[in-house]
């Protein structure tokens, strides 16, 4: 697993031939298509955070942004508000039997030993992930700005809420400063354990894509790694965290 550093690559397009895009359902509602005409003229910086998708909604890793040069797809830009690019979809134009790379990021080694590593929280408590052994520890990576993470903040709640009384950790990774992160949380719930400015643990575990969870046994054994928004994700996890105990 490899970790994109957050400078970007910057493309100029200057004929895109985009096609009339479809109301892609897997879009946060937050941002919108670029036209054509506003396409072909801006210049994009492609950075970790933008979001890659099928058109059929799965989450590509970075390394598919080679696609745009693939004259079998065409690529709908995404922005937000203040037009800076957040998603782009990559719709096959032809019939022939092209297939996107499995994301590599998703595999792993079912039973293999979680690297070990130290967090600190909003209140600066330390954690050891070594001595958590005999609780199942669940990682959730995201950051403020990231759509689909807060998309899924409810059930992750509902979830941590309903293992309560069980010996289950819950902590959200965040390479975002302590601030930015004391602000988000004015206005939304998030009641994970959230450890932010934890760059070295993103590194460590090679994450490219938000959100990202991983589910950790007693054993200290990695038996779970859900890449991307999932609408049920609370019955995955529950069903994960429950094997785990």
């Amino acid at each position: 697993m490899k970790f994109l550093k957050s400078i970007g690559f910057v493309f100029a397009f200057f004929y895109l031939g985009l096609l009339h895009a479809q109301d892609y359902k897997f879009i946060p509602k937050n941002q919108h298509l670029l036209t054509d005409e506003d396409a072909k003229t801006m210049e994009f910086a492609i950075t970790p955070d933008v979001l890659l998708f099928s058109d059929q909604g799965q989450r590509l890793p970075m390394s598919q942004v080679e696609l745009m040069t693939n004259s079998d797809y065409t690529p709908f830009f995404y922005v937000d508000a203040e037009q800076k690019l957040k998603s782009i979809v990559f719709k096959r134009n032809t019939s022939k039997n092209n297939t996107i790379t499995t994301n590599l990021e998703s595999e792993f080694i079912k039973g293999e030993k979680a690297l070990d590593f130290i967090i600190t929280d909003l209140e600066g408590n330390t954690f050891k992930l070594s001595d958590l052994k005999g609780q199942v520890v669940v990682l959730n990576f995201w950051f403020t700005t990231c759509g689909p993470c807060m998309m899924e903040m409810p059930q992750l709640n509902k979830l941590r809420s309903s293992f309560k009384t069980k010996k289950v950790k819950f902590f959200a990774i965040t390479f975002d400063k302590k601030e930015t992160v004391e602000q988000f949380l004015k206005k939304n719930k998030f009641d994970f354990t959230i450890t932010p400015n934890a760059n070295d643990v993103i590194m460590m575990y090679g994450v490219q894509n938000y959100p990202t969870t991983i589910v950790i046994n007693k054993n200290g054994e990695i038996i779970a790694k859900e890449i991307g928004y999932r609408t049920n994700i609370e019955p995955v996890l529950t069903t994960f965290i429950n094997a785990g105990l």
